[in-house]
C-alpha cells in the first residue's frame, strides 16, 4: 500500500507568484543597492488603502504604508514571474519573503509577514525632488477614512461621501500632474512614488470616474 508523501519542496506551480509580489523588508535594501531591484519594479501601498479580501466582504485598510514588487499591467501577478516556465526571473536574488515562503509550511513567513516593512522614505534618496510632492499627497490626500467613505458611497448611505471621494481623487491627480511636469518620470516610477491613482483603486470597488470639464466626477457602476 502506497502512503502519500508530505510535500517537502517547491513544486514550481506558481500559485504564490500569481497572488502578487512580496512586500519588502530592510533585509531587501541590498537588492536595490546592487540594482537587482529598481524603483520601477516596485509599487507603494499607502496607509489606509482599501484592499480586497479573499472572502469578498468589506475591504480592509492597509494598517501602514509598505512597498512591494508590482504586478504586470492590471494584474497583481509578480512582475518577475516567468509564466511560461513557472519560474522566478530573479530567483538567486529574490526578496526575503520569497526565500522564507514554503507553501507547505508557512511558519517562517508568518514570523515576518506584515512586520517591519519598507516605506518610500527608506528607499528614496534624502534630497530627491519628489519628496515635497509625496509630503503634499500625504497631507492633502490621506486615506485613513477611505474605507468608511467607500462603504458609505457604494451603499448609498451618505451623498457627502461621494463628494469627499471626488475631492480626494482630483487632489491626488493634481499632485501627480504637477510632479510629472517638473520631474518627467515614467508610469512605473509614478506607482512607486505615489502608489496607484485613487480613481483606479476605487474602480475595483464599483466606483467609476468620468471626465467632465477638465476634472473627474465619480459614480457607482450601477448608476
Amino acid at each position: 500500500m502506497n502512503v502519500p508523501t508530505l510535500q517537502k519542496e517547491c513544486r514550481r506551480c506558481g500559485t504564490c507568484c500569481l497572488k502578487g509580489g512580496p512586500a519588502l523588508h530592510p533585509e531587501d535594501l541590498s537588492l536595490l543597492q546592487d540594482n537587482y531591484l529598481l524603483k520601477e519594479n516596485l509599487i507603494t501601498i499607502r496607509q489606509g488603502e482599501p484592499l480586497l479580501t479573499l472572502s469578498g466582504g468589506n475591504p480592509q485598510s492597509a494598517p501602514a504604508e509598505f512597498i512591494k514588487i508590482r504586478g504586470r499591467r492590471a494584474e497583481w501577478t509578480c512582475l518577475f514571474f516567468d509564466r511560461q516556465n513557472t519560474a522566478c526571473m530573479i530567483y538567486d536574488h529574490r526578496p526575503l519573503e520569497c526565500t522564507l515562503l514554503q507553501c507547505w509550511d508557512t511558519a517562517e513567513l508568518e514570523k515576518v509577514a506584515g512586520k517591519n516593512l519598507l516605506k518610500r522614505y527608506d528607499i528614496i534618496e534624502l534630497h530627491d525632488p519628489v519628496i515635497p510632492f509625496i509630503a503634499e499627497q500625504n497631507e492633502q490626500c490621506p486615506l485613513h477614512m477611505l474605507r468608511v467613505l467607500l462603504i458609505k458611497a457604494t451603499q448609498g448611505r451618505d451623498s457627502g461621501a461621494m463628494t469627499h471621494l471626488t475631492e480626494l481623487v482630483n487632489a491626488d491627480l493634481a499632485i501627480r500632474s504637477r510632479a510629472y511636469e517638473k520631474l518627467r518620470f515614467s508610469l512605473e516610477l509614478e506607482l512607486f512614488y505615489f502608489g496607484r491613482p485613487l480613481f483606479i483603486i476605487l474602480k475595483q470597488f464599483g466606483i467609476l470616474a468620468r471626465e467632465e470639464h477638465g476634472a473627474l466626477t465619480l459614480h457607482t457602476s450601477s448608476a
